[in-house]
């Protein structure tokens, strides 16, 4: 009977994403705040090379609509990862809705290691290299299961509990030795 073992969920929502977020909002909001003010009210051009009234008004509009879309998009992301006795389970919404399932017969290998996102994969994200056969999910850190199918091909989940990851791991594998 497969039972879980262990769930972990991460989302971007660390202060730091929502600070860089919220200062880039910032600056396109003044950048065609100001010029609008200018061109609008004041009945200077706006910049070197000015658009007309309603193209000002236009080309603000959809640059904040946009970069609003793409912070909602980004927050709403999150990574599920779930250890079963009979393999890993995943989702990585709004990208990956349903959850996927790795079955311990496919794994090969797995375990909790160090590893560079940005070196091996490029960042953070879902990255996939079609070269090596690899593909990470991660949403922070530098920690993650390092699962090697018998396939050849590779997955990186990025964890944020370490320990509690790593002897939910330990536990799946111990039922792999028996099969």
């Amino acid at each position: 009977m497969e039972r879980i073992i262990y769930r972990e969920e991460q989302s971007f929502r660390q202060s730091f994403v929502i600070w860089i977020m919220l200062a880039a909002w910032l600056i396109v909001f003044g950048t065609f705040g100001y010029g609008l003010y200018q061109q609008l009210y004041l009945g200077k051009p706006f910049g070197d090379n000015p658009e007309t009234d309603n193209g000002l008004l236009w080309s603000g509009l959809i640059s904040i609509l946009v970069m609003s879309a793409v912070f909602i998009f980004i927050l709403s992301g999150n990574l599920v990862t779930e250890i079963w006795t009979d393999g890993i389970r995943f989702k990585f919404p709004p990208l990956i809705r349903k959850m996927k399932h790795i079955s311990l017969s496919e794994i090969a290998s797995a375990e909790v290691t160090k590893y560079s996102p940005i070196g091996e994969f490029g960042g953070w994200g879902w990255r996939k290299r079609f070269i090596s056969g690899k593909t990470a999910y991660n949403i922070s850190g530098r920690i993650g299961i390092r699962v090697i199918k018998k396939n050849g091909k590779q997955l990186m989940f990025g964890t944020i509990h370490q320990d509690e990851m790593k002897r939910a791991v330990e536990k799946m594998m111990q039922g792999n030795d028996k099969s």
